[in-house]
């Protein structure tokens, strides 16, 4: 009796063991499952990016020589044409990067490392990152992008419109729901907004 007894106890024992190695190759397996599909993502994604990038600067390169045998006020219509375009672009862009953005602030190493190449290869596009508070990371293109593009070949008004963007666009106004610049610069951007809108009325509908 004693033996079977023993024999039933090893066999449980056995198969308990058997049990918790089959679900602990079980969870190793769906880790590494996990983890392949994770940097397949990433890898898709990276490369989704680089042609959206591409697109970017190919489309930056169109846009510059198309200006120069048009208008001032089709100039005009062109910059809003492609500032709408670019902002469609740029979201895309964004969302094809989130897994890289969403850890812009994580100290994990690899997650540094992965935000540091991405600042890389958007430099490399005049893109940069735009930190907008609670967290929130977007991607923009530099201060004075469509200022540089469009000053000699869009009307004065436009001109100094984007002029003031530009300048504006060296520092972000607020973050955290808090402003991050001192009142008197703030009193300074609404004065010259104010000078801006009262010497062309079109923009009072901005």
């Amino acid at each position: 009796m004693k033996k079977v007894f023993t024999f039933i106890t090893i066999s449980i024992l056995i198969s308990a063991c058997k049990k918790t190695e089959n679900n602990a190759t079980s969870t190793i397996s769906k880790i590494k499952t996990d983890s392949v599909a994770l940097n397949h993502s990433a890898s898709v994604a990276a490369s989704d990016s680089e042609a959206l990038l591409d697109l970017f600067t190919k489309r930056k390169k169109e846009i510059v020589l198309k200006l120069k045998s048009i208008s001032a006020e089709e100039s005009n219509a062109l910059y809003e044409k492609y500032f709408e375009e670019n902002s469609t672009l740029l979201q895309e862009i964004a969302g094809k990067e989130s897994p890289v953005l969403d850890r812009f602030y994580n100290e994990d190493e690899a997650d540094k490392k992965a935000v540091k190449l991405l600042g890389e290869k958007l430099s490399k596009h005049q893109l940069q990152f735009w930190e907008i508070g609670e967290g929130y990371v977007e991607i923009e293109p530099l201060h004075d992008f469509y200022y540089t593009i469009f000053k000699d070949y869009i009307t004065s008004d436009y001109k100094d419109y984007l002029y003031l963007k530009s300048e504006e666009n060296k520092t972000l106004y607020s973050a955290d729901a808090g402003l991050v610049i001192s009142f008197k610069d703030l009193g300074d951007r609404v004065i010259s907004w104010g000078k801006l809108y009262d010497q062309i009325p079109k923009f009072k509908t901005d």
